[in-house]
């Protein structure tokens, strides 16, 4: 997989049709009816697009240690019981270098609390407890298991046409924590993007 796997993902036109995984075995958790193509449909409810039915609150996920190259998880942790639990096992089943895109709600977007299912909600520093030991929150050592950040957004992970949303994002990526704190009571985004990478 090149650079960003998120982008591939995520284009300008929308969710991609094509298959962009050049053949690698990659999981989409919490597909549903909308499995991206070339990837293996994981959901709790057995619908026609989905390949393994599994509950992911209950461990461990049915694939082998080391066995999956990719991860696409849409709307899926801000369900699940236990987040730590959650990129435990990302890793167990990763392989060396693995990349995991990871989309969630804002917590400043009213969408976080529509949501009767919602159990946890995010900030832009919510994944640096898993990251590298590279910011004070890595240190808590909730996970044995580290990722490397690969890429960060605030909303949709491709670049505007609209020369003002690009400085936008491009400030309130380089200044995350002001922007959470204060400017994104004013202009808050609906979601967060995430790519990492599995460090083993």
């Amino acid at each position: 997989m090149n650079h960003s796997l998120a982008q591939k993902i995520y284009t300008k036109q929308g969710v991609t049709k094509e298959n962009v995984f050049e053949h690698k075995k990659v999981l989409h958790i919490g597909c549903g009816n909308s499995k991206l193509p070339g990837a293996i449909g994981v959901d709790m409810l057995k619908m026609p697009a989905v390949d393994v039915v599994h509950d992911l609150d209950v461990y461990p996920w049915p694939f082998e240690d080391n066995s999956i190259d990719g991860l696409v998880a849409h709307s899926v942790m801000e369900h699940v019981t236990n987040i730590v639990s959650f990129f435990d096992e990302v890793s167990r089943i990763s392989k060396q270098g693995a990349r995991v895109v990871i989309e969630v709600p804002y917590f400043r977007c009213v969408d976080s609390f529509t949501d009767p299912t919602h159990k946890h909600f995010f900030t832009s520093a919510s994944l640096d407890y898993f990251l590298e030991n590279k910011n004070s929150l890595s240190g808590y050592g909730y996970s044995t298991y580290t990722y490397i950040k690969r890429g960060f957004w605030y909303g949709w992970p491709q670049q505007s046409s609209n020369l003002l949303v690009r400085w936008f994002k491009s400030y309130i990526e380089k200044h995350a924590h002001f922007y959470d704190q204060y400017l994104s009571m004013l202009f808050p985004v609906k979601v967060l993007f995430w790519e990492l990478e599995v460090k083993k």
